[in-house]
């Protein structure tokens, strides 16, 4: 890029998980020096900085009175595109990561087609270079007797539950088979054969929404435990990575830990959703909170964020997965929740409130998912690494979240119960200024992170 400029008064988010203020320089898209005169455990006020002041055209940026922290990695989200772009789209999702704080993204393949050939996975790769404002990786969808996924892939994806004109792979000689095949693998763990298609007629709910009873819990128990087999089966040698995507049950996170006790490759991951509601409020507010796998009892949902602050989960993404308002509101709505844009804000409150650990906050929104997926200088503010960087702000200014421009075409704030005590300021992809107080600048795109 050949740029380099400096950003003075800078409190940034150390890999220590300390806060430092001091000076920071960046040159062609990276952090080449970090001058921290002082560090401490909570954001540091800026004396007598006088706020926001931001040229982005200029050589010297003052931060003014925020802090700092690594872009966030959303290593599950759905932007539609190809094939439903009507629904968010490359470009209009990645705003929405932006607003975010969201830096690099990992887009999954249930396209329209499904991205499961080398010829669609580089036409898709087309569209991500010419449009996306953040970083990217993409996944190819798994299939029976499918290629290796190419090097340029983030992974491959595996859903036991249909979310394509695919048949779903359930099945725990088709799941040794894939796992054989490949080295890093994301699974959407609910065995459809265990799902309930005329539920209305079997519970006194007739008539009422009933999505989690449709999918039940004995869909994700036959999941893990074909998953299982399908991993004891496989060859030490040809076991590629798991990662159980948008973890959402008890059964989950013990499984989880189990494996790893064991010395297993496997990772968990969950979405905000899940920690932050249970069944009855998709009870109570239908269609707009339905989402694959549903939300679950008050129990899963305590489970789950017991998990997020204690580390039995591995990292925080959205599953964004945006539809159009009229889709949501019909007879036979979409699942699907739309998220990408209060990641950043969420976490960021649960750690300006000391809910989770600056630590936790750290491996939770990138440290961990770069870890997983192989981002090389992503997920930490260090010297070397990639500059993407998400300036935010704590306290009453950080409020009314709910009443601020709603980015994604799905138009829904599901977050609006929420008390944010943070939110997003500006954001750097690679160096370069590319969101600032709720407008994207022209120009400024992301690059492929598997190259």
């Amino acid at each position: 890029m050949g740029m380099r400029f400096q950003i003075d008064n800078a409190c940034w988010l150390g890999e220590d998980a300390w806060f430092h203020r001091g000076t920071m320089v960046i040159a062609d898209g990276r952090i080449a020096r970090l001058e921290g005169r002082f560090a401490s455990d909570h954001p540091l006020p800026a004396g007598s900085a006088a706020g926001w002041r931001w040229t982005p055209a200029a050589r010297r940026i003052d931060a003014g009175e925020g802090f700092i922290v690594p872009g966030l990695v959303d290593a599950h989200v759905h932007l539609r595109e190809p094939g439903q772009a009507y629904k968010e789209g490359i470009a209009n999702g990645t705003a929405a990561a932006l607003k975010g704080g969201v830096t690099t993204v990992l887009d999954m393949p249930n396209n329209r087609l499904p991205i499961t050939t080398a010829g669609r996975f580089e036409r898709k790769r087309a569209l991500f270079a010419r449009k996306s404002r953040v970083n990217y990786g993409l996944f190819l969808q798994a299939v029976e007797g499918g290629a290796k996924a190419p090097e340029t892939a983030a992974g491959v994806k595996i859903f036991m539950a249909k979310g394509s004109a695919l048949d779903a792979i359930c099945d725990a000689g088709a799941l040794e088979r894939v796992f054989r095949a490949q080295d890093l693998v994301v699974i959407h763990a609910e065995d459809e054969r265990e799902f309930f298609h005329r539920v209305e007629k079997s519970f006194p709910q007739r008539g009422k929404l009933v999505h989690h009873l449709r999918r039940p819990r004995a869909a994700v128990v036959a999941a893990l435990a074909s998953i299982e087999t399908a991993w004891r089966r496989t060859p030490a040698k040809q076991r590629p990575r798991l990662v159980i995507a948008h973890c959402s049950t008890v059964e989950e996170i013990d499984w989880v830990a189990r494996m790893k006790r064991r010395g297993a490759d496997v990772w968990a991951e969950t979405c905000p959703h899940y920690f932050l509601f249970s069944e009855k409020d998709y009870l109570a507010q239908g269609s707009r909170l339905q989402v694959n796998p549903p939300l679950r009892t008050g129990e899963d949902r305590a489970a789950i964020w017991e998990a997020v602050k204690n580390g039995g989960i591995d990292f925080v993404s959205t599953d964004h997965a945006p539809h159009a308002p009229a889709e949501k509101a019909g007879r036979n709505p979409p699942s699907g929740i739309a998220g990408i844009e209060w990641l950043g804000p969420i976490l960021l409150s649960l750690a300006v409130r000391g809910e989770i650990s600056w630590k936790r906050y750290l491996e939770l929104a990138g440290r961990n998912a770069a870890r997983c997926f192989g981002l090389e200088g992503r997920g930490g503010i260090r010297k070397g690494a990639w500059a993407d960087l998400a300036f935010a702000e704590a306290g009453e200014k950080a409020a009314g979240k709910a009443a601020e421009k709603i980015v994604t075409r799905a138009a829904f704030h599901p977050f609006g119960h929420f008390t944010f005590s943070a939110r997003i300021r500006a954001v750097m992809v690679d160096g370069q200024v590319a969101w600032v107080d709720g407008r994207v600048r022209r120009g400024v795109h992301g690059k492929e992170v598997f190259q």
